[in-house]
């Protein structure tokens, strides 16, 4: 299943809705962010199922009302063990979720839908066309976390290795052999937006993915990148040709189809360090020495050094050959003076 593309509006949520809780950034900045576009959120509580905010606004500014200092963003698998208290709710498989810390409280946010007591069928209803609206609606539900998943989420909470994290990423997918041909978007050095922009937002100033206050270039140009990699994968899945025009083999299709799988893994965890870690995205600059400085001395000094060995070993050998010819002297002088 392709990663849904409701992370990009969590990340938003919680990058944006730190800088609110901690920095008290206007909402008059970015609550028309255009990557809310088409979608409604709603916060209810899992257990009463009572609605807690109709927007995210209201829900943020409840939050910090209550003292949470800070939201962060997690992987889902990290409550596939726990029991969902509330039959009527299903929770559904969205990769990530929403943490709110207050405290040692922690409160997790995951998307959900209430169930119909009189509608049993397995799939969704679904309305006449005329009577469907093209908004995305989505209800996050709260509920408690017990001291166990609290230390999952604190460990989750570590700073990366970003210099680790690129050199990985560029090994298991950017240099794979699926990748082969693959080329880097343009634009790279823009900020990530998350969607492809339309003619007046171009004109305009549209904000980015993440607050641009922070040189989180390394987060933008990999967010970038990978969905260009998905994008490419996805192209080969459903052309798969090899550059010849020689259709892939069948072995061949279900390997770049496990690709397409770890690609989206890789994302989801990239995705997750990324909202809680943005701030710190950036790879550790390789300087490489000056051919100028005084780092050239040592073979300068080696140079010279091998000179003056081989100046030292051609005295020692005209030393070595006056020394014998005085001990054949020497011998001559005693062995005529004894009669030899």
């Amino acid at each position: 299943m392709a990663l849904d593309q409701i992370w990009k509006q969590q990340l938003a949520l919680v990058t944006y809705g730190n800088e609110f809780l901690t920095q008290n950034l206007s909402f008059q900045r970015w609550v028309q962010h255009a990557i809310f576009d088409q979608h409604r959120f709603l916060f209810r509580d899992l257990m009463s199922q009572h609605l807690l905010a109709q927007h995210f606004q209201i829900w943020l500014e409840g939050l910090k009302k209550q003292g949470v200092q800070r939201i962060s963003l997690h992987s889902s698998g990290i409550l596939n063990d726990e029991q969902n208290p509330n039959a009527n709710v299903e929770l559904l498989p969205i990769a990530h979720f929403i943490v709110s810390h207050a405290g040692n409280k922690k409160q997790a946010w995951i998307f959900g839908k209430e169930l119909a007591e009189w509608y049993s069928a397995d799939n969704d209803y679904e309305a006449p066309a005329s009577q469907q609206s093209e908004v995305r609606m989505e209800t996050f539900w709260r509920f408690e976390l017990n001291a166990k998943l609290a230390k999952r989420i604190d460990a989750d909470l570590q700073q990366p290795n970003w210099d680790d994290i690129q050199a990985y990423t560029d090994n298991e997918l950017f240099d794979s052999k699926f990748a082969a041909g693959f080329t880097d978007p343009a634009q790279l050095d823009l900020p990530y937006y998350g969607k492809a922009l339309t003619a007046d937002e171009t004109e305009s100033v549209p904000l980015a993915l993440m607050p641009t206050d922070y040189p989180a270039d390394y987060a933008h140009k990999t967010l970038r990148r990978l969905d260009a990699l998905a994008e490419f994968i996805q192209d080969k899945i459903q052309h798969p040709y090899h550059g010849s025009g020689e259709v892939l083999s069948p072995e061949e299709q279900l390997n770049v189809r496990h690709f397409s799988q770890k690609l989206d893994d890789l994302s989801a965890k990239f995705i997750v360090k990324t909202a809680n870690h943005y701030k710190t995205a950036h790879l550790t600059a390789k300087e490489l020495d000056s051919p100028f400085d005084s780092s050239s001395a040592p073979q300068i000094k080696t140079s010279q050094s091998k000179a003056s060995a081989h100046h030292s070993e051609h005295k020692s050998g005209k030393t070595g050959v006056f020394a014998l010819i005085v001990v054949t002297v020497l011998i001559c002088l005693f062995a005529y003076y004894f009669g030899l």
